[in-house]
């Protein structure tokens, strides 16, 4: 932090400048993450400049995110906080709601006997009877996943008449409207396609998919769909922001 703080007419000003002086000392790794830079007042004394000139260049940078003030401590340099990054459903919401280039083709649907697996989640009696749902989603012609859809037997029961319909597929995920579910929980695995799964996709055998899961509640908090979409990798790409970005 040696550079000199210009003070020409038309320049920056100079708590910019320092901001910036500071923001190339924590890029080059003179000041690491967590280190306490120095105090106003000594960098007022270093730059020869006011305090209230070093408060603005400092609150230029905890804006930023780059630093941090703690009462009583300092200000510190931040750390790169990755460990709670969010993964976005763009790609599914992009296609899902796309009514012009959207098809669904209905592979199966029937009512079967609840296995282990779908039983124990829906909280089932063994062989309970449950409704079976197999669909093939299509985008500008092309296969873009498979759904697999589980629910207790009750024609009745609106969430059912929901999976059911095919135009409104994106209700599953993106509606604001409650569709006679009340929560659910997505859980978002790698999985290896099928033989059969990737002859529908027209994917090369043994590809790399994502297995999208989800499990849906009603108004008793009581599980009342289970399933999974079946979407080849490259076609739901996950991008996560991590560092310091200006909002």
């Amino acid at each position: 932090m040696e550079k000199a703080v210009e003070k020409k007419r038309g320049s920056l000003p100079v708590y910019s400048q320092l901001a910036m002086i500071i923001k190339e000392d924590i890029a080059t790794g003179r000041l690491q993450p967590g280190i306490r830079i120095p105090s106003e007042s000594k960098l007022a004394k270093q730059y020869n400049v006011s305090l209230m000139t070093i408060r603005q260049a400092i609150g230029v940078l905890v804006e930023e995110g780059l630093v941090k003030r703690v009462h009583g401590s300092g200000t510190f340099v931040r750390r790169i906080e990755v460990g709670s990054t969010t993964f976005g459903l763009d790609g599914l919401h992009n296609v899902l709601t796309d009514t012009n280039g959207l098809q669904v083709r209905v592979l199966q649907t029937n009512v079967a006997r609840a296995g282990g697996t779908e039983g124990g989640i829906l909280e089932l009696e063994e062989e309970a009877p449950v409704i079976l749902v197999k669909r093939l989603i299509i985008h500008n012609n092309r296969p873009f996943c498979l759904q697999t859809a589980y629910l207790p037997f009750d024609p009745r029961a609106p969430v059912v008449e929901s999976m059911l319909e095919t135009t409104g597929l994106s209700d599953l995920f993106f509606s604001k409207k409650q569709h006679g579910y009340k929560k659910g929980t997505l859980r978002l695995l790698p999985a290896p396609m099928e033989e059969q799964e990737a002859e529908l996709l027209q994917e090369e055998g043994d590809g790399a998919a994502f297995k999208l899961e989800y499990i849906y509640f009603d108004f008793k908090d009581k599980p009342c769909a289970y399933g999974w979409f079946i979407i080849p990798h490259e076609k739901m790409p996950l991008v996560s922001m991590v560092g310091v970005w200006n909002e």
